[in-house]
């Protein structure tokens, strides 16, 4: 789920339930948890010195610190004790409530978390708002059901169970069935978003990976090419030493010696020009 500066409980419990479930790395939970804020809540990432590298433990301990419940451990007792059902809220909603202060509670230090059954079973029988559900539920809360019976047979008897004030009117002492059904598509698309947010992740490791072995691959081949230009230059016409210029020597050579012939043909045929002449004029 996003986090917008509201909720942060649920937030921090969300991100708390992915580190525990052992399912994804610390460094893939830390960045979810990051891509998840908005708002203005995101500046948290600029503002205060939290690096990338730092793990997921960290980041939610600083985001506790900014956005976490700023109550004393006392009050936060006094205010699990003194809960009550509201009247248009249902017993699911009213024991998850419950369990939220339970739990700020326990995270203060102020509650044992081995008590977590007893307390909350009591608390939830007591903070019953309707006097006839809390009748009718009194065995499974004074037997020894565990707080998960107490519930569904709160939750059974108030689907059953529909007053009617002195008007004949019906009274709905509970959410409707379509905003149940909501509350759990909401899950489900929270849901969603984690793992499209991980796809993600997992999908810049392998274009990371894939782009550090392609590097190591180039650059060996980089090498080899740097020492074979080397060579070719220097069995070319480049190339330095004692006998480097024989092949261009032996051209200029041969060059020279058509040259000389050339000449010396082209003189013998004057020669011979000449002397005809001067016989034709003899005769």
């Amino acid at each position: 789920m996003s986090f917008d500066g509201k909720n942060f409980e649920e937030w921090k419990l969300e991100a708390v339930c992915m580190m525990r479930t052992g399912l994804y790395s610390d460094y893939a939970v830390s960045q979810t948890k990051r891509n998840s804020l908005k708002g203005d809540t995101r500046r948290i990432l600029h503002v205060l010195p939290i690096k990338p590298s730092e793990s997921a433990e960290e980041l939610i301990a600083k985001m506790t610190e900014n956005f976490g419940e700023v109550k004393s451990g006392e009050r936060i007792v006094q205010d699990f004790y003194s809960a009550k059902q509201h009247e248009t809220e249902s017993c699911s909603a009213w024991g998850i409530r419950l369990e939220a202060l339970f739990q700020q509670a326990v995270n203060k230090g102020e509650i044992d978390e081995s008590k977590r059954d007893n307390k909350l079973k009591e608390r939830f029988w007591r903070g019953l708002n309707s006097e006839n559900l809390k009748a009718v539920t009194r065995v499974a809360y004074e037997s020894n059901d565990s707080l998960e019976s107490l519930r569904r047979k709160a939750r059974l008897e108030e689907k059953e169970y529909n007053p009617v004030n002195i008007t004949g009117k019906t009274v709905v002492n509970q959410q409707s069935t379509d905003d149940r059904f909501k509350v759990l598509d909401e899950m489900l698309e929270g849901l969603k978003r984690v793992e499209a947010e991980m796809n993600t992740v997992k999908k810049q490791d392998l274009e990371w990976k894939r782009d550090y072995e392609a590097t190591k691959s180039i650059e060996p081949e980089r090498r080899h090419n740097r020492y074979a230009n080397r060579g070719r230059y220097c069995r070319g016409g480049y190339s330095r030493g004692r006998y480097s210029n024989r092949g261009q020597t032996r051209y200029h050579n041969q060059e020279y010696e058509s040259t000389a012939e050339n000449k010396h043909s082209h003189l013998n045929e004057k020669s011979l020009s000449r002397q005809g002449t001067m016989e034709a004029k003899q005769n």
